[in-house]
């Protein structure tokens, strides 16, 4: 696990994706826990997303298990 403190060297990358392996690949640095992920996209609305689909379909999913 790094370290907390500011003075500690740090770097700058960016990194490009397959979409088929982002997930895996996102999931795995993130449980490392020694990542920071930046929006490079921030004038684009959530609703405009890539993923915006996938969410939707989630939360269909899971009214249709809370009737039930």
């Amino acid at each position: 696990m790094g370290s907390i403190f500011r003075s500690e060297e740090v770097c700058l990358v960016q990194l490009f994706l397959q979409s088929g392996s982002a997930y895996n690949c996102v999931s795995e640095l993130g449980e490392l826990g020694l990542v920071e992920f930046r929006d490079l996209n921030p004038n684009v609305n959530s609703f405009q997303r890539k993923f915006v689909s996938e969410v939707r379909r989630c939360e269909d999913l899971e009214k249709t298990f809370r009737e039930y």
